[in-house]
């Protein structure tokens, strides 16, 4: 998929990034919706906690350093792009094409994705945050970059995304001031879920469910994959397997988010009790003994979410998350 050039100048950069906006919720975040929709249009919007998830997009090529710089998506010199994946295409022979040479197909592929988050009070701050993965010829699935193994074009990527918000709303920017040296980003620091707030549930299933929420308000991938269980249960047409999950949930945000709401633990009862809350029975997770954990709790409804938890040898896992029909 072709995407934006990266050549923002590092004057827009330092605006962007030093930037608070004095104006309605409203008006930043459907800014920053227009802005992230026009250049990565598979996306969820969650406006309660003013957050916007995109999906994985592809990266065919990159060569994006940062502010200033260029970005080439569109594959043009295939020879260059071949030689920094080992494969030599000048020379090669319909039979060595046919003994196993790589082709294009068989190149490895890069995946872009972003969380934009709007902060705070008015004024308003606007934090992205990119994520780059990576897949392999042969593997089920990408894998997400991290630390040194983020690519070079991640930061120029997400200094664009950055500029096309503060574009649509400099109007209302005024400056603000720079952050701590060391300070930790916010989305290091996050709220963790208590334990204790999921009821009458054994503790292990308690503790497991409290890591999957933050794994999913997060979009940590690699923190929920080791939730599942290898042979999870995705779909009710047969679909089974942590990896193949992985991959159609990551293709779907609006799959997590389902995940995630199914969890949230229960709105608490009123003091009053002629007063009970509107909330259905099956609200919330609920025990089957210490065997198995459902949310929600009792028989599944047809057109409806439900996630199940089972104890297995390395602790409690995800087994099954699946509509019912």
């Amino acid at each position: 998929m072709a995407l934006a050039a990266c050549g923002s100048s590092k004057k827009d950069v330092q605006a962007a990034r030093h930037s608070l906006y004095d104006t309605d919720f409203a008006i930043v975040y459907s800014a920053a919706l227009s802005a992230t929709r026009d250049l990565y249009p598979n996306l969820n919007d969650s406006p309660g906690p003013g957050k916007i998830a995109t999906s994985w997009h592809q990266v065919q090529y990159a060569n994006c350093a940062g502010a200033g710089s260029t970005c080439d998506d569109t594959m043009q010199n295939q020879a260059v792009i071949s030689q920094q994946q080992g494969v030599q295409t000048g020379g090669t022979s319909p039979a060595a094409a046919m003994a196993g040479m790589p082709t294009r197909l068989a190149y490895k592929r890069y995946f872009i994705r972003f969380d934009v988050h709007v902060l705070g009070g008015r004024p308003w701050r606007v934090k992205v945050v990119g994520h780059a993965s990576e897949w392999e010829p042969g593997a089920a699935m990408p894998v997400e970059m991290k630390g040194a193994d983020k690519p070079h074009w991640l930061e120029g990527r997400t200094e664009a995304l950055q500029v096309a918000i503060y574009k649509k709303i400099h109007q209302y920017a005024i400056p603000m001031k720079d952050e701590t040296p060391g300070e930790t980003p916010a989305e290091d620091t996050g709220p963790k879920t208590d334990p204790n707030s999921f009821k009458n549930l054994p503790p292990a299933a308690a503790k497991e469910l409290a890591t999957i929420k933050d794994a999913l308000a997060k979009r940590d991938y690699g923190a929920l994959r080791p939730q599942l269980a290898d042979d999870v249960v995705w779909s009710l047409g047969g679909g089974t397997g942590a990896d193949a999950a992985m991959a159609m949930w990551q293709a779907d945000p609006s799959v997590l988010d389902a995940m995630a709401t199914l969890i949230a633990p229960p709105p608490a009862a009123p003091k009053d009790d002629a007063d009970p809350p509107a909330t259905p029975k099956t609200a919330g997770c609920a025990a089957e003994g210490d065997k198995r954990v459902l949310c929600p709790g009792g028989p599944p409804v047809t057109g409806t979410w439900q996630l199940i938890l089972e104890p297995r040898a390395a602790g409690w896992k995800i087994t099954s998350f699946v509509k019912a029909e």
